[in-house]
């Protein structure tokens, strides 16, 4: 069907079972961006006919083929976290829309997906289920892979994370524009998983988006430690990428057949996150040392399986997980070096399994260290609310864990796009992770949890939910200020 808004006519469909009407509309240009080029708004006219595409979109990518997870039996290779149905093209800043369309403004929660791959359109990403229950859900997709964050040297211009760049754009034109489809411009709340969470955490530590959203929920995020820019060094960085790949200049680069840049050998360096010109005009280290952080609520969290995504036995090997006890100490040893004996006394009790035992090392350090270092720094300056999700969807036969993005899927209700049964503890799950986090989406509050403070109180998500302390506090307290988690994703980056 098409609606028409203050900001056009729109292709809009109707979904979902419920009896509240949801539609949505899929596909809304919100920039435009020449390769390796930043973003530049998109203006519309309500008489320029149809705005959107009504169609999924998604930034060129490499899909691994369905029937390998037949023989894999991983939870990232399942459909819904596959864009297998949208449009890939290199035009795809699209923002896709959820909305019961009323004439009373609604808060609006805007989902940055993490990875290097997918879209904001992803099954899994749905937003029916949440617009059903009073709210605008808004996906944003940006560039990823090579065009998103290569860095490229033009002249003078060093251009590093154009994702950065394309996701304010999003944000901006939301504010803008979000009337028009039924959501309350000055109740956004941001919310990220995984390198969504770091790139809207960024977002936070920008002065310039200070009023572009007013929550923030941070799934399953890292450290946010973007590297200063070092000019010489991104220019030697890029003249080898370009050596490696046989070409001469910038321009042939940007030039070059799509399928061959999916290809390009790539040092490291050149799609690390680093502080260029124009996004960091501060370093966010510094807004976070000197609590500068925006007064917005937040909530931040990680599951209690976040690297159950390697636990694939053939990967062992490749990701260094030991596998006997004297490859165990040999392993931990050169990576924990004196903290490799306490850190795995500490993690023994939740499991002996050598393997696992690894895992659960990783965890802690990467996403558990991650959340606690956030929590403990925002509380000073904000409201913090802390999580740790333990919910196990059975999406295997014995798939034991609250796998990496399992609170994602729980949130927003859609269990039934991962074709798993609606048993009643799935929907008591449901119901309560909804009932709290649509709480904070809509006033900034959970009033059933206790914030984070000085007792290190977080909610674990099991049952129906309970208080719990910080699990590991101590011991994470000893170890901040080492560079544990940084050797930990070096070495996983590094074997991927």
């Amino acid at each position: 069907m098409l609606v028409h808004t203050a900001i056009g006519t729109l292709r809009a469909e109707r979904v979902g079972p419920t009896n509240t009407p949801v539609y949505r509309i899929l596909g809304i240009p919100y920039a435009h961006a020449e390769r390796f080029r930043a973003p530049e708004p998109v203006t519309t006219d309500p008489g320029d006919g149809v705005v959107n595409s009504g169609r999924g979109h998604c930034f060129p990518q490499r899909l691994m083929p369905g029937f390998m997870n037949l023989f894999l039996r991983h939870f990232q290779l399942r459909p819904e976290w596959q864009p297998r149905h949208d449009i890939q093209s290199e035009d795809a800043l699209r923002v896709n829309v959820w909305t019961s369309g009323s004439d009373t403004p609604k808060p609006v929660l805007v989902f940055i997906h993490g990875g290097d791959c997918g879209s904001g359109t992803l099954p899994i990403y749905d937003g029916t289920h949440l617009a059903a229950q009073g709210i605008v859900v808004v996906t944003v997709t940006y560039r990823i892979g090579v065009l998103g964050h290569l860095h490229v040297v033009d002249g003078d211009r060093i251009s590093c994370d154009r994702a950065l760049l394309d996701q304010q754009a999003a944000l901006r034109w939301i504010k803008d524009n979000i009337s028009a489809l039924g959501g309350d411009p000055e109740r956004i709340t941001l919310m990220g998983h995984c390198g969504g969470a770091q790139y809207a955490l960024y977002q936070a530590l920008n002065p310039d988006n200070r009023d572009l959203f007013h929550r923030l929920i941070l799934c399953s995020g890292q450290r946010a430690t973007p590297q200063p820019l070092d000019p010489d060094a991104e220019r030697d960085a890029f003249a080898r990428l370009l050596a490696d790949n046989h070409l001469r200049d910038y321009r042939e680069l940007a030039a070059a057949p799509l399928s061959r840049l999916l290809r390009l050998a790539q040092p490291t360096m050149t799609l690390s996150t680093t502080m260029d010109q124009p996004f960091f005009k501060v370093d966010p280290r510094d807004v976070l040392r000197e609590g500068a952080f925006p007064h917005v609520a937040v909530l931040v969290g990680s599951t209690s399986d976040e690297f159950s995504m390697i636990e694939i036995p053939m990967w062992y090997r490749r990701m260094g997980i030991a596998k006997t006890p004297e490859e165990f100490d040999r392993t931990t040893t050169r990576l924990y070096g004196r903290w490799a004996a306490p850190i795995a006394d500490a993690l023994r009790p939740e499991s002996t399994d050598l393997p696992d035992l690894q895992i659960k090392m990783m965890e802690l350090l990467v996403f558990h260290s991650a959340a606690l270092n956030l929590m403990e720094r925002l509380s000073a300056h904000t409201t913090v609310y802390g999580y740790r999700f333990e919910y196990v969807p059975n999406l295997y036969r014995g798939l034991r864990c609250a796998y990496h993005g399992a609170e994602v899927a729980i949130f927003f209700g859609n269990l039934d796009r991962m074709r798993i049964p609606i048993t009643d503890d799935n929907r008591r799950a449901m119901a309560v992770t909804q009932r709290d986090w649509l709480g904070f989406v809509r006033d900034g509050v959970m009033p059933h949890r206790p914030a984070f403070d000085a007792q290190a109180r977080i909610t674990r998500y099991r049952g129906d939910g309970e208080t719990i302390p910080f699990p590991h506090l101590e011991l994470l307290r000893e170890l901040e200020g080492t560079d544990l988690a940084q050797r930990v994703v070096n070495a996983y980056m590094s074997r991927r």
